[in-house]
């Protein structure tokens, strides 16, 4: 925290402005009204977040903690009450509302990551949508190209092969050639096995998807054909079956 403040201090005697990006600030854990008091009251804060359907982001959610935790669940066995509960607390709508009341925030605003999604440039959506008075870094970032550099990579490959060596009575070490000619034949099935949710969670999870598309998104929006009605029709499409196994 001292660090921070330093940082703090160096800026505003240096008349700069500041932009701090982190994750770890959707955290319910982070005492933000500590954390702001060192910009008070020199400076005025504008938090920006970003939206991103619930079910989508619950499934980004899973992806994230399967890879970094080694854990060896199908999506229909991470996903239960605790968990939710839980995890609910870090997605955009309870951030939103945790950022509106604390000390020195004059607004919060919403980054939405379904508008125009085939062209979206996140660093130009946010200098020159959310960015005030800032016509410059607008223009940089707009020239600046774009570059997905982690996209969302299907797990069903990772799970299947852990839950044959767990199964299977021939067991294979990792070093094994024959690991490669199963996936192999393993990506090119179309009838791969799947668990959908149950009808209870699908019906909690798109609710609670409309319910965040209206609170975060404006009345012209999620009235628009790219809106709600085009939740539902991905959510039927993908949000129920990204599962396996």
């Amino acid at each position: 925290m001292q660090d921070w403040k330093s940082k703090v201090n160096y800026a505003k005697d240096a008349g700069y402005n500041l932009v701090l990006s982190s994750e770890e600030l959707d955290r319910p854990d982070v005492d933000m009204t500590v954390f702001t008091s060192a910009l008070l009251p020199q400076y005025k804060i504008h938090a920006v977040l970003y939206y991103r359907r619930f079910y989508d982001w619950l499934h980004s959610l899973y992806n994230q903690v399967t890879k970094n935790h080694h854990k060896n669940l199908t999506y229909v066995e991470w996903l239960d009450e605790d968990m939710f509960e839980r995890d609910y607390d870090l997605y955009a709508v309870e951030v939103y509302t945790r950022y509106m009341k604390v000390p020195g925030v004059f607004n919060v605003s919403v980054v939405n990551m379904h508008e125009d999604p085939h062209n979206f440039n996140t660093n130009a959506r946010f200098a020159c949508g959310h960015m005030d008075n800032a016509p410059h870094l607008c223009k940089i970032a707009k020239s600046i190209r774009i570059e997905h550099r982690n996209p969302s990579v299907s797990l069903d490959w990772m799970l299947f092969r852990k839950r044959l060596s767990l199964h299977h009575s021939i067991k294979l070490t990792d070093s094994d050639g024959r690991w490669e000619a199963i996936k192999a034949k393993f990506l090119t099935m179309t009838d791969i096995p799947k668990i959908c949710l149950s009808n209870k969670w699908q019906s909690k999870l798109l609710q609670v998807s409309l319910e965040a598309e209206m609170f975060l998104t404006p009345k012209a929006w999620y009235s628009s054909k790219e809106g709600l009605e085009s939740l539902k029709s991905d959510f039927k499409e993908y949000g129920p079956n990204s599962v396996v196994f």
